[in-house]
């Protein structure tokens, strides 16, 4: 398996132009992906793509030199199979610009099994500065039924294409991928390239139904094609692309859909792209894509963004819930809590910090046994309306029960919020409140102030 790897091992420059604006290693951001498709009927033949790009605003070119280690690990047999390194050398080139990045495509065959891929950008001294990984699944590409290859997100598709002998040749064409799934201003059209199986039929003038969606995260349909192919061979290869130069800034998903309706079967693949278009009027005009890159989101593993956005759901609307309960990959998940922050920012900078500062406040203070204190309720009367102007506080005694009530002067003309320890372990629950929206109980008052 090593030897197969090192001999498909290749590297290229990404896109046409070559250059990426890089005069700081702190400044540069990695982006990996991947797309599986068949070999052979037992093994799959995988594309690994990787870009940098840099955040910075350089107003002079300089050149660095830059070390990728890439490796390759079976997860089910924890064995490393290959592990390979690269030197480059970056120049930097002002503005936000796709057209102006470099990068590299790992090809390799697999056997069925589940893969990790990593890349480490380590700098002079050999230390890591930071890393991607991706994990899949590979299983063979055998069966009675149509099956798809992944959808491969592209920069560019060069049909007819003469060049065999380049690197992103394939099936007649050059598809150059692009590793950074955004699109807009710079990059405004979107391509895509998938390969379909098993479609050959003993009737050659029974026909598919091929359908390709671009959707929002509401679900809304904002492009669609659809066509009809023949079963006359048993794969075909289908390519195009989407003009996305008109829709706001946002994640999007692609749906490629095969429908069979002889066989009563469909089959689809589905992948993530942003928008970024500088003509939509953001904050500041700030670059939307250059403060994601630069955020602690962009890197940040999966279990803290899970945590982070489970503690903003006091705040979030049920919409925003419902849309990240769909969201299965991590960058999706990062590309979505950044713009959750990002939106309310705009209207009370400093939100985010203040937000999860009370959050912290409240796991410090209000935790009970294994209960986070944000959870609870006084941590959550906390996190949404910050700390009270004035706290009565009811001890523990033989003749009544523990209570604290906190006083919001500025809520309303003025608020309280009563908490009870029923248990007296300090658990103290809400049992009423002046609050408009929260719970009220007047007899908890006439209970308690008849057993002071």
């Amino acid at each position: 398996m090593k030897s197969k790897f090192k001999l498909f091992l290749l590297w290229v420059l990404l896109l046409p132009g070559g250059l990426v604006m890089v005069n700081a290693q702190d400044n540069i951001r990695m982006f990996l992906d991947y797309a599986r498709f068949r070999y052979d009927d037992r093994d799959t033949y995988l594309e690994i793509y990787y870009m940098l790009y840099d955040v910075s605003e350089a107003e002079t070119f300089s050149v660095e030199n830059i070390s990728l280690t890439f490796s390759l690990s079976d997860i089910i047999r924890d064995s490393t199979l290959a592990t390979s390194q690269l030197d480059i050398s970056l120049t930097n080139s002002n503005g936000f610009n796709l057209s102006k990045a470099k990068g590299s495509v790992i090809k390799t065959v697999l056997p069925p099994s589940k893969y990790k891929i990593k890349m480490v950008r380590k700098a002079v001294d050999g230390s890591g500065i930071d890393s991607l990984s991706r994990e899949f699944t590979v299983k063979p590409f055998i069966a009675e039924k149509i099956l798809l290859s992944d959808l491969e997100l592209c920069a560019n598709i060069l049909t007819n294409s003469t060049n065999k002998k380049g690197l992103f040749y394939k099936n007649t064409m050059e598809v150059i991928p692009n590793p950074m799934r955004t699109y807009g201003s710079a990059v405004s059209q979107l391509y895509y390239y998938s390969e379909i199986y098993n479609l050959k039929s003993a009737n050659t003038d029974e026909e598919v139904d091929v359908e390709i969606a671009i959707v929002d995260l509401k679900g809304n349909v904002q492009a669609h094609k659809q066509y009809k192919r023949k079963k006359a061979y048993e794969s075909l290869v289908e390519q195009g692309m989407f003009d996305v130069s008109g829709l706001k800034n946002g994640l999007y998903t692609i749906v490629f859909i095969v429908k069979d309706p002889h066989n009563d079967y469909s089959v689809y693949t589905r992948n993530n792209f942003y928008v970024i278009n500088s003509s939509e009027e953001l904050a500041e005009t700030r670059d939307f894509m250059a403060l994601f890159a630069q955020s602690d989101y962009f890197s940040m593993a999966e279990p803290r963004i899970d945590e982070k956005f489970d503690q903003a759901i006091y705040i979030a609307s049920q919409e925003e819930r419902d849309i990240y309960a769909q969201l299965s990959e991590l960058e999706n998940k990062r590309f979505f809590l950044f713009k959750f922050w990002f939106d309310r920012e705009v209207h009370n900078p400093g939100l985010e910090k203040e937000y999860y500062q009370r959050v912290e406040y409240a796991n410090e203070n209000f935790r009970f046994y294994n209960n986070m204190g944000w959870k609870s309720d006084r941590g959550r009367v906390h996190v949404i309306y910050g700390f009270p102007d004035q706290v009565l506080r009811h001890p523990l005694n033989p003749d009544a029960r523990p209570f604290v009530v906190w006083f919001y002067h500025d809520l309303e003309g003025g608020a309280r919020f009563l908490f009870v320890d029923e248990s007296g372990f300090r658990d103290y629950k809400l049992m009423s409140s002046t609050m408009r929206g929260e719970i009220y109980d007047p007899s908890w008052d006439e209970l308690l102030y008849s057993e002071q």
